[in-house]
């Protein structure tokens, strides 16, 4: 039996209650989200750039794209997109989310993932290595290792304030936010540092009128940021004005 995937399985669980339509699976990798999506009786089409590594072929549309280009789709011609475990490896994250909600119908929805660098486990592994989960190999000598592609590389690790920037800089709004699976519960002893500093931010900018971060620390301090193993959101295109 394979390693269970969490991260497809919490995909799965984003769609489950949504009306089926058209989704484009971008750098769908092996095509395994697509296929699964396929079974639930969505019209999917999966795109990538490595054409080898797709292996449902003869069960699902499949296009060659780089997502980093202008994608060879009409405006407005998908319900939903999956974009799992790929903004960490762009260079250009704005173009590439702003070229996605092209394609996007209004209300249409993008399901995007990326590491969670905010859980406990990860941010333990900062202050004793410097680097988050997930980003600690060395990108420049992991690009000269022949036995890696260039996309693989994870270049940009993403809290999740700049990648709800990043959705509504693009009229996406998010809606929902998921995770794979839970760990790190070793470090909950954890939980009332942070707690109290979070709060104790948030109380100084109110007593000084800056910034309110009630909003922000109510998300930081939930489950599925503080022991979520990754970062799912769900993001809804805003219908566009009459």
């Amino acid at each position: 039996m394979g390693k269970k995937n969490y991260l497809l399985k919490a995909f799965l669980s984003a769609f489950e209650n949504e009306k089926r339509g058209k989704v484009l699976d971008i750098g769908c990798g092996n095509g395994d989200y697509a296929y699964e999506l396929h079974n639930m009786g969505f019209d999917v089409l999966a795109a990538d750039m490595d054409v080898e590594r797709f292996r449902y072929g003869n069960k699902i549309k499949f296009q060659k794209c780089n997502v980093t280009d202008k994608l060879p789709f009409e405006n407005n011609s998908f319900d939903f997109i999956v974009f799992a475990e790929v903004i960490e490896h762009l260079k250009n994250p704005y173009d590439v989310v702003s070229e996605l909600k092209r394609l996007l119908k209004p209300g249409g929805k993008i399901v995007l993932s990326t590491p969670n660098i905010l859980n406990l486990k990860s941010r333990m592994r900062f202050l004793i290595e410097g680097c988050w989960e997930y980003f600690r190999e060395i990108p420049l000598e992991h690009s000269k290792n022949p036995k890696e592609v260039i996309w693989n590389l994870h270049l940009m690790p993403w809290r999740y304030h700049e990648l709800e920037y990043l959705l509504y800089y693009n009229n996406l709004e998010v809606e929902n936010i998921y995770t794979s699976k839970y760990e790190g519960w070793g470090l909950f002893f954890l939980v009332p540092i942070i707690y109290f500093q979070v709060k104790s931010k948030e109380n100084r900018a109110k007593r000084k009128g800056g910034i309110d971060f009630s909003r922000i620390n109510k998300i930081l301090l939930s489950k599925k940021m503080l022991f979520g193993e990754h970062l799912i959101i769900k993001a809804v295109k805003e219908m566009e004005s009459v």
